[in-house]
């Protein structure tokens, strides 16, 4: 066999001009951008609404720019917005996206939802990686607490590579669709909506988020639309109602038997709510609680062992407590530094930079609280609980020495 000759240095192959990967990336329409502003002392920043040709950006200063001058051009790119001020183009990471969104609930900020969904260990095959009956129910999480969303869109990333991939044409109508007058859902033609149904029964990784509140559920709702163009939306099952109606109505369709893998219980009195969810989850799946007091968790131990349920606690951690200096970057839950080059203030014209480097200290504190991990056993094979151990020192007296 002859064996291609070696390119020449600086030289690239033509397969790989034609197959070019790397960060670099085309706005298109639908679209949501981060842009900063040049300002005056300091440079502004702004996350837009999903691009349209028609529409204008509102930025800082009174000023603005058109939409369509943003369409097709590339991140890091620089415009002029309608002052003369450069605008360049970023695209905003999941934690920018959800701290600079409008909020009706208290989000979930993401350094504490990464925390979350690493506790559940997803490691889900692509389809096709392995040899799985093609009737198999599909890989369910439930998610009580829907929210702003942000833990949803958090865990709907982690199972987004089990599920077959979207046609580019469901996508984009996904993105474009208005909503319902009078319900909750996608106003979809039938073509769509007919292969929106199609994809929805081919998945293999389901999320099922419940909320109350339709107004929380609404917001949530397009804020996981909007992100990515619609990219996670079709992993997810919006639900509006109380956890009790929506579980028995499924535990009565599946003749009683379990069909949850795992559970997130984001409410103020979860053991209230817990029944129907302990009895949906399957033997070794996971129950979460993210609660702000540890004494909330105190509280669903003692209602579990009075009730002798048959799940049993793993872990309890703190979670930890982020600060934030401008409100654009999150952290991920570690400290930031400023690390700067800069001439100090006063110095004279031919005086040296000199370089800062210090924790920044920051103007608000975000996230925290406590997250319990549990794990659901067989019913007959419930664990006892766990003896006290508890140290004493009392002393022994000559009399009870010479007892037997």
């Amino acid at each position: 066999m002859r064996l291609p000759r070696p390119l020449a240095p600086g030289r690239l192959s033509p397969l790989r001009l034609s197959r070019q990967y790397s960060s670099g990336h085309t706005v298109k329409e639908n679209d949501v951008l981060f842009l900063r502003q040049q300002g005056t002392n300091f440079p502004r920043w702004h996350l837009t609404a999903p691009l349209r040709p028609e529409s204008r950006v509102r930025l800082a200063y009174g000023a603005s720019v058109n939409a369509s001058d943003l369409i097709g051009r590339n991140l890091l790119d620089v415009v002029p917005d309608s002052s003369g001020r450069d605008v360049v183009l970023h695209e905003p990471s999941m934690a920018t996206y959800i701290i600079n969104s409008a909020r009706q609930a208290t989000p979930i900020y993401p350094h504490d939802a990464n925390t979350i969904v690493s506790l559940l260990d997803l490691n889900l095959p692509r389809p096709g990686e392995e040899d799985e009956d093609a009737n198999a129910p599909p890989f369910e999480i439930f998610e009580a607490g829907t929210g702003m969303g942000s833990l949803t869109l958090h865990l709907a990333r982690a199972l987004h590579a089990a599920n077959p991939p979207t046609t580019p044409a469901l996508r984009n109508s996904l993105c474009t669709a208005h909503y319902q007058l009078h319900d909750f859902g996608l106003d979809l033609t039938p073509e769509d909506q007919a292969a929106f149904d199609s994809y929805r029964a081919s998945r293999r990784a389901v999320l099922h988020t419940l909320d109350r509140n339709p107004k929380h559920s609404r917001a949530a709702h397009k804020l996981i639309r909007q992100f990515r163009r619609s990219l996670y939306f079709p992993t997810i099952d919006f639900h509006i109602g109380s956890i009790d109606e929506y579980l028995t109505e499924r535990l009565t369709q599946s003749d009683g038997a379990p069909f949850l893998s795992h559970a997130i219980l984001d409410l103020p009195s979860a053991h209230e709510n817990a029944v129907p969810v302990i009895q949906a989850l399957k033997p070794n799946g996971l129950l979460i609680l993210f609660k702000p007091s540890i004494s909330q968790i105190g509280d669903f131990q003692a209602w579990m062992k009075r009730t002798n349920q048959p799940v049993r606690f793993e872990r309890v951690i703190e979670l930890a407590v982020s600060t934030t200096a401008d409100g654009v970057r999150d952290t991920g839950g570690g400290r930031e530094w400023d690390v700067k080059t800069v001439i100090p203030r006063g110095a004279e014209a031919d005086a040296q930079p000199v370089q800062v480097m210090r924790p920044k200290v920051g103007d608000r504190v975000v996230g925290g609280g406590f997250v319990a991990i549990l794990r659901r056993y067989h019913a007959k094979a419930s664990p006892e609980a766990e003896p006290v151990e508890e140290e004493t020192t009392s002393q022994v007296t000559p009399e009870a020495k010479s007892e037997p």
